[in-house]
């Protein structure tokens, strides 16, 4: 199968940037001027699934939400949040309605060995493919608005584990002077679960942006 310069984005960024795509996904991002974007996108889709490039499973995902800007940022020597209405924030904003069943697309160990993603990664895992639906679509509005942080961005798969009880980050920004941008999207999290990412962030002296 001949391989796109499309094609090529869509699989690197899968392998290497975050763990899931919807069509919709890929049609708004590669696709935008289109008005049979999602039907291009999905038939496109459909011909990499074939040649093994990713599988696809149609699971329940809940609604997703618009992100538009961080609930918080924080730089090394800044003060902590408030962790209890933080965490009021994340959760308040999920609406109570049931989920859709989407069908999402993610990357073969044959794709991920082509380019460099990680080995360890198991495909779909269907109890967070909300969390991760809602990481791609941060991924894409940062290749649309902030494509310099696309480029540096290292999905959690690709980082080294941070170790025994440790929470890996999701996403880290890695910029070529050196510097670093932890990137977390807070699903249902609680004050304590906050606290510790934000400890954890202050120990590593790593600036951090809460969606």
């Amino acid at each position: 199968m001949f391989l796109t310069d499309r094609d090529q984005e869509i699989l690197e960024a899968l392998a290497c940037k975050v763990r899931v795509f919807s069509a919709e996904q890929v049609a708004a991002a590669w696709w935008p001027d289109s008005d049979t974007a999602t039907v291009q996108a999905t038939r496109r889709l459909g011909a990499l699934r074939d040649a093994g490039f990713v599988e696809c499973d149609h699971v329940p995902v809940d609604e997703m939400l618009t992100l538009t800007a961080p609930l918080f940022e924080w730089q090394p020597g800044q003060a902590a949040p408030d962790f209890d209405a933080l965490a009021y924030q994340l959760q308040s904003r999920w609406k109570p309605c049931p989920p859709s069943i989407v069908g999402l697309y993610v990357s073969t160990p044959e794709t991920n060995n082509i380019y460099g993603g990680p080995t360890r990664r198991k495909g779909l895992d269907r109890g967070q493919v909300s969390h991760d639906l809602h990481l791609s679509a941060l991924f894409l509005q940062f290749r649309e608005t902030a494509p310099e942080k696309a480029r540096a961005w290292v999905g959690e798969d690709s980082l080294p584990k941070a170790g025994y009880r440790l929470k890996d980050p999701d996403a880290v920004v890695q910029f070529a002077d050196g510097s670093e941008l932890v990137i977390e999207f807070g699903g249902r999290y609680d004050a304590r679960r906050i606290r510790d990412f934000h400890e954890d962030c202050v120990a590593r002296e790593r600036p951090y942006e809460l969606w």
